[in-house]
């Protein structure tokens, strides 16, 4: 059912409206800065959690009481504003590129092309992570050393299956590229 749905809309119209609404989330979000959402240099210089690969929860506390209390509310704004679409948007991003790039390098194989829902398992691990974030900013400065274990084992998990789509879409593009030399290769024998 859900990769009916990704499949339908995995159309050349919907995987550009995918990318540019993609593009516009990162520009906005690395680059911009998201209107409505305050500004931290803290958070720029200490670096947020969602950016950490590997974390203690001794090391997410020191962050977090680095931040100082316009920080942790720039933080916790930027969980419940922005990073509760962003995951979603990228989400369907890997999983509408990858349904669309799967779909024409690997046509009647349906058992590889369901390789393009792990995607969004990234997006599942993610929002775990910021609801682990939001329980300790909105807990601080009492700290809760298992739910960030939890939180770090979250990340490792949203970072696992980022990189997995990332691959899906590496391999999309040596598909693409392989099945180009191959009918090229075909045409010039003709």
């Amino acid at each position: 059912m859900v990769f009916k749905f990704f499949r339908k809309i995995s159309n050349p119209v919907g995987v550009v409206i995918i990318t540019a609404v993609t593009i516009l989330a990162f520009w906005l979000v690395d680059i911009h800065g998201v209107p409505g959402v305050p500004q931290s240099h803290v958070l720029s210089d200490v670096g947020i959690l969602d950016t950490a690969i590997n974390y203690s929860p001794a090391d997410a506390y020191d962050r977090i009481a680095a931040y100082g209390e316009q920080g942790r509310y720039a933080y916790l704004v930027f969980l419940e504003c922005v990073d509760f679409l962003f995951p979603l948007i990228y989400g369907f991003f890997f999983v509408m590129t990858t349904v669309f790039g799967f779909s024409r390098i690997f046509p009647g194989k349906p058992g590889l092309q369901k390789l393009c829902l792990l995607p969004l398992c990234a997006t599942f691990f993610d929002y775990s992570e910021n609801v682990c974030f939001l329980i300790m900013l909105k807990s601080y400065p009492k700290r809760l050393d298992a739910i960030a274990r939890v939180a770090n084992v979250f990340t490792l998990a949203k970072w696992g299956f980022a990189l997995i789509s990332i691959l899906l879409l590496l391999i999309i593009l040596i598909g693409f590229f392989v099945t180009k030399l191959f009918r090229r290769g075909i045409n010039q024998r003709n």
